[in-house]
């Protein structure tokens, strides 16, 4: 569509472009994510002629002001696009899988899967990197190599290959046939596996044959069996096994996954080597465009890539996904944690480029709320969100509804399109987390989160924990994961902190930073504001303050903990939050211990709750808490 007066080379491309890819598709599959900032960015060029006062040409005018009528509509509907919204399989249907009738049961537990969680993307495992659930040439099929016949995983694809198909290819048809985008998860550097042991089916023969291409890391660890992708035969042998996934198997494209383990080079060297990562993601993309294939819905193989929860994380694993970002190769980001859901995941860091370049932006959320710490302090007051599995302690700590939607309300009102389930795929099936009760507790907490609407509509509980206590509990040779320091993730990112008052600290301020949507502009919020403070007693002096602002003592309620959480002495410090001075999204909470004696113990606090029920004077949760409007390319 040519327009008078604007040159073929200007408007009339880049307009034509805009609208045709705004348009809905026939399949109905996802669109094009960058079609509102294109849009957008006419509009803008469309208004600026209109304003320039040097522009006296009438008819150039008048066509503007007729593209801007024409253009709202077709910017609205490119606005409701729906993003993805990611489901990962971490392959336990495939673990509990029998011998007879596997495709059954598989299916049977992808439609408890699908009817319960909220989702447009499935994500099935499908190799780690070299060891592969499907029927490969290029990589290692699970088991092959010790010639098993029964065991985890072995029942279920044996069946599958006796019946001409593989889960990977089961998995892809019966998801796609209901609508669902189905990808290929690779993941870069698992390390489950501790040794170079040829009885590990988790182990590759590809790892044994070459146990010099595994990282020498710096902390001298003996247990490492991840392989440095600064050796072209490692990348070489890994992109055959991509290869063959996109040209064999009809999935509509690839999540690479750098969560797990988040080990590609050695751990120093981080920075320093991202170039040689950057570059095999380009070869990756290339790979995937040249195959010949296209999604159903015309349109290119999707790419997404999982990636560590913090730039910082990035950085240490290798990953510039800023890069690749702009170079216009990936089309979704899942920002992720370990394993749990963190209400404090920087997402604001990584919607600065994605959002402007319309890659969808995605936050995991997993099952699982509490960090690698077996108490105590014990939680008495969890009810069903308990594991059932799991050590007491906040290990044990599962995800509520209210608990998600605070952590969702973070995650969209600070540049999140939508979410990524996590591991909650393993709790469909017949494990001790799987029963009804459970199902029913991942159900509402999936569904609370959907949207931002659905969000804002409920209450919402900012629940904040020392997601790195406990961890150097786990340094080698117990596992192997990247990072082992106490009070930061696996992937190396620095969590909420545990404050201990030492003796050097009496009498000092130390602070725990907190991140809360609500409230963010200002807004009198209505609810309850409470922290743990262990190895402290009713009558010791305890200054409070958030933001810099004193709150009253006659507000403070001193309850002991041990009713809702057991094992260590100490008060929950309760305030109304119509009490609390004002927040403005990224707070921090002031203590002052004041009084100094001998004890026997350090005091400390580590946990730190806001529940909100409403904002300012409304009557609805909801309230003057609606995230902003989607940030804008220039």
């Amino acid at each position: 569509m040519l327009l008078a007066g604007f040159p073929a080379s200007d408007l009339g491309g880049e307009m034509s472009h805009a609208i045709r890819d705004s348009m809905p598709t026939v399949s109905g599959r996802l669109a094009d994510t960058t079609s509102p900032f294109r849009l957008d960015r006419l509009s803008r060029r469309l208004v600026a002629l209109c304003e320039n006062r040097m522009t006296r040409s009438f008819p150039l005018m008048s066509w503007s002001v007729v593209c801007l009528a024409l253009l709202g509509p077709v910017a609205d509907a490119a606005e409701k696009r729906v993003a993805r919204s990611v489901f990962n399989d971490d392959g336990q249907v495939l673990a509990e899988a029998p011998g007879e009738n596997a495709a059954a049961f598989i299916k049977a537990w992808l439609d408890r899967e699908s009817k319960a969680v909220p989702f447009t993307t499935f994500v099935y495992l499908a190799c780690m990197p070299d060891i592969c659930f499907y029927d490969t040439k290029a990589g290692e099929l699970y088991g092959a190599r010790n010639n098993r016949k029964s065991g985890v995983y072995i029942k279920g694809l044996l069946d599958l290959l006796k019946q001409g198909t593989d889960p990977l290819r089961l998995v892809t048809e019966h998801m796609q046939a209901k609508g669902k985008e189905v990808l290929a998860a690779v993941r870069m550097g698992d390390t489950h596996h501790v040794r170079l042991n040829k009885f590990d089916d988790l182990c590759s023969q590809f790892s044994i044959d070459h146990p010099e291409y595994v990282i020498k890391q710096p902390d001298g660890r003996t247990n490492e069996t991840a392989l440095d992708y600064s050796i072209a035969a490692v990348r070489d042998h890994r992109m055959g096994i991509m290869r063959e996934i996109i040209t064999e198997y009809p999935v509509d494209g690839l999540e690479l996954n750098f969560v797990r383990w988040a080990k590609h080079f050695p751990r120093h060297q981080g920075r320093e080597k991202a170039p040689i990562m950057t570059r095999y993601v380009g070869q990756v993309r290339e790979m995937m465009d040249k195959s010949g294939r296209r999604r159903k819905n015309g349109r290119r193989l999707t790419l997404g890539v999982r990636v560590p929860e913090s730039l910082h994380a990035c950085w240490l694993a290798g990953v510039d996904i800023e890069t690749w970002v702009k170079k216009g190769w990936i089309d979704f980001v899942v920002i992720s944690t370990w394993n749990n859901t963190d209400p404090q995941t920087p997402v604001d860091e990584f919607a600065r480029f994605t959002r402007p370049a319309g890659v969808d932006t995605i936050v995991t959320m997993g099952n699982m709320i509490g960090s690698f710490s077996t108490g105590p302090p014990i939680p008495l007051d969890r009810g069903v969100a308990t594991s059932a599995e799991h050590a007491k302690g906040y290990l044990s700590m599962l995800l509520n509804t209210a608990e998600a939607r605070g952590a969702a309300a973070n995650f969209y009102a600070y540049g999140a399109d939508s979410i990524s389930f996590w591991n909650v795929g393993a709790h469909f099936g017949r494990a001790v987390t799987a029963v009804p009760k459970q199902r029913k507790r991942i159900a509402a907490w999936t569904q609370a989160v959907r949207t931002r609407e659905a969000v804002f509509a409920g209450p919402r509980t900012y629940r904040f924990l020392p997601m790195g206590k406990g961890i150097s509990r786990r340094k080698p040779p117990f596992r192997n994961y990247p990072w082992y320091d106490e009070g930061s993730s696996a992937l190396g990112h620095k969590n909420s902190p545990t404050l201990l008052f030492s003796e050097d600290r009496i009498g000092k301020r130390l602070a725990f930073p907190f991140r809360v949507a609500d409230g963010r502009r200002g807004e009198r919020l209505s609810g309850r504001f409470r922290f743990w403070f262990y190895h402290v007693t009713g009558n010791d002096r305890v200054d409070v303050d958030i933001n810099g602002v004193a709150v009253d003592k006659k507000h403070i309620r001193r309850i002991p903990a041990g009713k809702f959480r057991g094992g260590l002495k100490g008060i929950r410090f309760e305030i109304d939050l119509a009490h609390c001075p004002p927040f403005r999204g990224d707070n921090v909470l002031g203590l002052v211990l004041v009084t100094r004696e001998k004890r026997p113990h350090v005091p400390m606090m580590e946990e730190l709750e806001v529940h909100v029920t409403a904002v300012a004077n409304s009557k609805s949760v909801s309230g003057l808490s609606r995230p902003p409007a989607p940030r804008r390319s220039p």
